[in-house]
């Protein structure tokens, strides 16, 4: 077994700032979480990791941890980029005191690290929602989250629905999550009777959409999905509302911040943005959740917080059950997972995801998000 100052060394100079080591004792148990930390993703990827290191810490270790061992997680920060991510799942599969990994935040991250996890039978529980995720057969990766198919769907019933909308335009990033949810969001509309304007694919690092929002409001489009993750929500909106585009916006999860409103001013007024998580205030333990971390943090929870105190309680629970500390044991019992949580029932099925579970679709009004639907 290396050690973790060795593995550092080992990985160069450069992996360095990309590396978090905790204060870890010989007997402590060490997951690894890996998640954009820097870069314009890091609110997600920090206050999702949060979250998990909020339960062990305040659940799970003052009650003498798991087993009688404390419960210390390792980050690293994949930057949102798939290179990196496989070079930190080669690590984490590397290091043999990591028994399970909370990790990645996009999809696009996700699916290539996700046969790297497999080849170590290293435990992997993921926010990622491409349905790709459970679809591709590995038996180590657990998605406790509505998969892109409900985000797509709820976009579009509620556009066909209750905006009356018959006519919407799509437009992607063309990476895994913002292709995915896209597509899903076209085929539900056309199959409720709306048309499709027009599929737009557009480069993930573009900033600049006047030429391409120009072309829309030649289509006259009542809708128009976007299948981004911030900052391009954002400044599409904002270039949308300072070129005339009146369409009302659909998004996915990714703009379910505060930054939307920041950077996309006026812009995402009136935009329709799908969640997994109902708002902190609608259950006592959402509540408590969002206190403790004020507390903590002094700062408010971000959107995925939640779900890295669920996951952690997920990875606690399996560990508990276990018949030994190791990262086959700790598989075997994930996949008996059949627990309450903060999100609700969670318990997987034979691919690792869930039947059923809750989306839920905002609206910003007056700068803020409202729950104006759920699914």
């Amino acid at each position: 077994m290396k050690s973790i100052k060795n593995c550092v060394l080992a990985m160069g100079i450069g992996a360095l700032a990309s590396f978090s080591v905790p204060s870890i004792a010989a007997e402590d148990i060490v997951i690894g979480a890996a998640g954009p930390l820097s870069g314009a993703q890091a609110f997600f990827g920090t206050t999702w990791h949060n979250g998990a290191k909020l339960y062990f810490d305040t659940v799970v270790n003052p009650k003498g941890g798991i087993k009688g061992r404390q419960v210390k997680i390792q980050q690293m920060d994949d930057k949102a980029d798939p290179r990196e991510g496989t070079t930190i799942a080669q690590h984490f599969c590397d290091e043999g005191d990591i028994l399970a990994i909370i990790g990645h935040l996009n999809s696009g991250v996700t699916i290539p690290t996700m046969d790297i996890y497999s080849g170590c039978d290293l435990p992997q529980i993921t926010v990622s929602s491409s349905p790709q995720v459970t679809e591709l057969g590995y038996k180590n990766i657990f998605q406790p989250t509505p998969n892109d198919f409900a985000q797509g769907r709820i976009g579009a019933r509620y556009a066909y629905e209750q905006l009356a909308a018959r006519k919407a335009a799509v437009v992607n990033d063309k990476q895994a999550f913002g292709q995915g949810v896209s597509e899903k969001f076209a085929e539900t509309f056309q199959q409720m009777g709306g048309s499709i304007t027009s599929l737009s694919g557009l480069n993930a690092t573009d900033m600049d959409f006047s030429s391409t929002i120009t072309a829309l409001k030649q289509q006259q489009p009542d809708v128009i999905y976007l299948g981004f993750v911030m900052p391009q929500l954002a400044l599409f909106a904002k270039q949308a509302q300072e070129l005339g585009l009146t369409a009302k916006l659909i998004m996915p999860d990714g703009g379910y911040t505060d930054e939307l409103m920041k950077l996309g001013g006026n812009g995402a007024e009136g935009a329709l943005v799908s969640f997994q998580a109902p708002p902190y205030d609608s259950s006592p333990e959402l509540r408590e959740l969002r206190a403790l971390y004020s507390k903590t943090f002094n700062s408010d929870p971000g959107p995925q917080t939640v779900y890295g105190w669920v996951q952690a309680q997920i990875l606690a629970n399996a560990m508990q059950n276990a018949d030994e500390l190791s990262r086959t044991a700790i598989l075997e019992e994930l996949r008996k997972t059949d627990l309450d949580t903060a999100l609700g029932h969670i318990k997987f099925d034979d691919k690792g995801g869930i039947s059923s579970g809750g989306l839920y679709l905002y609206q910003v009004e007056g700068g803020k998000f409202k729950l104006v639907s759920n699914d």
